[in-house]
């Protein structure tokens, strides 16, 4: 997750009367009354109370294979993730997290009708900044996690994240480096072999600024190089390569793209999508505008000309903490949620991309740690995206989502 967050059984044709719904239903559970300005009007459709509706959820079972720009499951059905991060384990002081995040665990199988958790590792916990240690208590509290979710019939994503190590690192490890294939080497040793487990190989890569070009992006990104005076000896391509043949992972990889994992525009253009097998390429809050146009440009072209599958592996919207001064609006809070959210989940939905969302915490997506199934909510007369402006804190886009998985993923009782 950025540095700034603080850290398939439905159907289309039918969607857009759903996420319509849903976003009358966000503006009535956020207390707005009706008005010629659009406040909401209670659907027919929707509960009586924001909790899960009662259905059963879909749940996938591995192995997990590529198949065009579809990933199939251990039936041969097609599997689109719908989950949400889990992002204790990642920091420092990842101890203070271990219950929290197990309840977390449970909620987005019990209440949030998701079929995938991810969790956000931290490579330096793990095995040190230069890889040559191993913490078997962290390793141990992974595993905790692991079986944890398996045990609640979810596809557990591992995500490698340097984003939470000690400051001087950290700063330093904005691409894949040889400490990276030693974290993965230990976790290949025990889930290189678990049909349940994807690899998420690098969070957001972030060997990138502004003015390079299409080409220096994606050769940095591709094959490594040096990047503000660190060298970056290889790239993701020889990494998703090494735990694939060097370390015989036959697991899934979703691999994230540059620039935060914001874009994989130009990717093909600049031949530099990768060869190992069992590939989806994960985007995370995408750039550009809010339109079908800017997520075609972005990642949505990669499924519509038979490229490669696509997820959004991490994605929010919720307004920042009110504060006194001025901002501008970040990647995580649309000014236009109100109306884009519901046209992102459509867009999602049509061209078959799964959804991963960040995360269970108040104000997020969800409104108190009291009760995980009570999503936040969007008001479209009181949405702001500038912390000195809100005149309702505390707004997100959860009961969207919500919405939107039991749509997606929902079963008949």
């Amino acid at each position: 997750m950025r540095a700034v967050l603080a850290r398939a059984c439905g159907r289309v044709g039918w969607l857009g009367a759903v996420i319509g719904a849903a976003v009358a239903l966000a503006a009535g559970w956020a207390g707005a009354s009706a008005s010629p300005a659009g406040a909401a009007v209670q659907a027919p459709w929707a509960p009586a109370t924001p909790k899960a509706a009662a259905r059963t959820c879909g749940t996938a079972t591995g192995p997990f294979t590529v198949q065009g720009t579809q990933v199939l499951a251990g039936n041969g059905q097609a599997f689109v993730s719908y989950g949400t991060t889990v992002p204790g384990l990642q920091f420092l002081d990842w101890r203070t997290f271990a219950q929290v995040d197990l309840d977390k665990i449970e909620a987005t199988a019990r209440s949030w009708c998701a079929n995938t958790v991810r969790l956000q590792l931290n490579q330096d916990n793990l095995v040190s900044p230069d890889g040559t240690g191993l913490n078997r208590a962290y390793l141990t509290a992974i595993e905790t996690e692991v079986t944890a979710a398996e045990q609640h019939h979810l596809v557990v994503v591992l995500n490698d994240n340097t984003e939470f190590g000690p400051p001087a690192v950290s700063r330093a490890q904005k691409g894949p480096t040889p400490a990276t294939e030693i974290f993965w080497k230990d976790l290949a040793a025990l889930y290189g072999h678990d049909p349940q487990v994807i690899f998420d190989l690098f969070n957001e890569p972030r060997a990138y600024s502004p003015g390079m070009s299409l080409a220096q992006t994606w050769q940095l990104w591709h094959d490594g190089g040096v990047f503000r005076g660190v060298s970056y000896p290889f790239g993701m391509a020889q990494l998703a390569q090494y735990v694939r043949s060097t370390l015989g992972a036959q697991n899934l990889f979703w691999i994230e793209g540059p620039e935060l994992a914001s874009t994989f525009a130009g990717m093909v253009s600049q031949q530099a999508l990768l060869k190992t097998s069992g590939i989806v390429y994960s985007v995370h809050h995408p750039a550009g505008l809010h339109d079908a146009a800017s997520w075609d440009a972005g990642f949505g072209y990669l499924v519509t000309t038979g490229a490669a599958p696509v997820v959004n592996g991490e994605w929010t919207n919720y307004e920042p903490a009110p504060g006194t001064g001025s901002s501008a609006p970040h990647s995580y809070c649309w000014q236009d949620a109100p109306v884009t959210v519901p046209a992102y989940l459509r867009y999602l939905a049509a061209h078959g991309i799964g959804l991963n969302v960040y995360q269970l915490q108040p104000g997020y997506m969800i409104k108190s740690y009291h009760d995980m199934s009570v999503p936040s909510t969007i008001s479209a007369v009181t949405w702001s995206c500038q912390a000195n402006r809100e005149p309702q804190p505390g707004q997100g886009a959860g009961s969207l989502v919500l919405a939107w998985y039991q749509q997606q993923n929902g079963q008949s009782a």
